[in-house]
Order: structure tokens, then sequence, then C-alpha cells
């Protein structure tokens, strides 16, 4: 029983650590294009082009990281020009 005790309380930071790493910095490019969507979702246009951008170093071929970089740098630049329009006439 101590045994077991002690082993977990020694795994148990790897074990933590490992499944933080997985969710935090994506490591494949599906876990990429899967981080960019939600930021889309989110609104949070520049953060979805860096990792988009991230998943087209990875695959320079991925159809779905070149359209969704390119969809992103739209989004992101068109809230730019809406708020320089809006400041604007202010």
């Amino acid at each position: 029983m101590k045994k077991a005790m002690v082993l977990m309380v020694l795994l148990l930071p790897a074990v933590l650590l490992a499944s933080v790493t997985e969710t935090v910095i994506p490591s494949t490019l599906d876990a990429y294009l899967a981080f960019a969507g939600n930021a889309m979702e989110d609104g949070d246009f520049d953060v979805a082009f860096l990792l988009y951008e991230e998943a087209v170093e990875r695959d320079p071929h991925s159809q779905a990281a070149l359209a969704g970089r390119l969809v992103a740098f739209a989004e992101s630049r068109s809230s730019d020009v809406v708020s320089i329009a809006v400041t604007g006439l202010n």
C-alpha cells in the first residue's frame, strides 16, 4: 500500500504535465487546425492566423491550413478597417 502511494505521488506530476502540454502546445497539424478553428469561433483572428501559419509550416500543402490562414488574415484586417472607418467618422 505504501509503495502504491509513493508511486502515485511520483507519477502524478508527470501525468499532469503531459496532459497540460498536449492541451496547451499543439503537436500535430490537426491540433493546430483545431486550435485555430476555436480561435476563429472566438473572434481571435490574430491568434488564429498565427496558429494557421504554424500549421502551414508543418504541412505547406494543407488546403485547410492555407485557406484558414487566408480567412483569418482577411478577418483580422477587416476588423482593423472597420475600426479605422468608425474612428474617422467621430
